[in-house]
């Protein structure tokens, strides 16, 4: 009995020991990229992983890559079925890099810190160097607090979805990924970029909203929406708001109830809000023409969409932007294209 029991752990451990799972990260929006986010998400056959300690994440010159693994789900004898693996490498425009999860080798060096998650009864928070984002259990709002370099950037009305958010499961605690799921709403948080992204999933197609109250309080606020090219202007009076809907085959901005204040053949989804001293940069995934945009002088933010699920990204940093963003509000929206390949 024992010799058998031996014979099957060491089948078991070979077996894992030879595994390895190949993938590919594309950039596919001509973009250069640093340290960009992404999430693979991978199946392991049975029996090959027993725990998320056992595996590292190496290139083609089988350098090893910082990663967070997670276990998303697991096969009826307790080992990991769908592995998530988060990391952020830097691609070339249009570059395609592979990369190979080695199952029973450990990583050499432990994680940075970077992303954590403490809760009380009343709220999560999620805090790095750079941000600290409280969120509320009860969605009123769901973002009660957002702070960039101990700046605040949300008003008292704070960050608001359509859907109620239920009870909080967290999925992933960092320090790549923080991922944290109320019920049909979903926040997701990254290392390298200081933006959370919110989806609300509501199972069949509704209006579905985002209500978002940001501390510009410092006339007059600026806006530009990407829409093939850049569409901007400011508001500089109390009462002022601009709009963006597709009426009749284009894109119609307006400053106020009735003057039109451009057309647009393309909307890409992204565009920006500040002050002199904030900047929401703004993104909604998957564009379409069922969105709508209006922005107020009070630095309120309302995003529209009739879908069955709607993700919008707040990237929320200081002035000037191309020195604290990092990155475009288009490359937030376009994420690396991942696919598994053969071993």
């Amino acid at each position: 009995m024992i010799l058998r029991l031996l014979l099957a752990t060491l089948a078991f451990t070979a077996s894992a020991m030879a595994q390895s799972i190949r993938f590919t990260v594309s950039e596919t929006a001509g973009l250069r990229r640093f340290g960009y986010p992404v999430t693979a998400s991978l199946e392991c056959a049975s029996g090959t992983l027993a725990s998320i300690e056992e595996i590292r994440l190496t290139d083609t010159a089988g350098k090893e890559m910082p990663a967070q693994f997670t276990a998303m789900s697991k096969w009826p004898d307790g080992s990991v079925r769908g592995l998530d693996v988060d990391f952020s490498p830097s691609p070339a425009p249009h570059e395609t890099l592979t990369y190979r999860v080695e199952i029973g080798k450990k990583p050499a060096q432990p994680l940075r810190a970077g992303l954590s998650v403490t809760e009380t009864a009343d709220e999560i928070v999620v805090a790095s160097a750079a941000i600290r984002h409280r969120i509320r259990r009860d969605g009123k709002p769901l973002l009660a607090s957002v702070a960039f370099g101990g700046k605040e950037f949300v008003g008292p009305d704070g960050i608001r979805t359509m859907l109620k958010p239920g009870a909080v499961e967290i999925v992933k605690r960092g320090p790549f990924n923080v991922t944290l799921k109320l019920g049909q709403v979903w926040l997701e948080y990254v290392n390298t970029k200081s933006w959370v992204k919110i989806t609300q999933q509501a199972g069949s197609e509704r209006e579905l909203t985002v209500d978002a109250h940001f501390d510009l309080t410092k006339l007059p606020l600026l806006w530009d929406f990407g829409a093939g090219s850049w569409l901007y202007g400011n508001l500089g009076k109390d009462g002022q708001t601009v709009t963006m809907q597709h009426r009749n085959l284009a894109w119609e901005v307006r400053t106020g109830a009735d003057s039109v204040f451009a057309l647009a053949q393309g909307f890409d989804g992204c565009g920006h809000f500040t002050d002199a001293e904030h900047v929401a940069a703004f993104g909604i995934g998957k564009p379409a023409n069922d969105i709508g945009l209006k922005l107020t002088s009070e630095g309120r933010m309302h995003i529209t969409a009739r879908r069955r699920e709607l993700a919008v990204y707040f990237h929320l940093v200081g002035q000037p932007i191309p020195v604290t963003a990092v990155t475009s509000p288009q490359a937030m929206i376009a994420p690396l294209r991942v696919e598994v390949s053969a071993p």
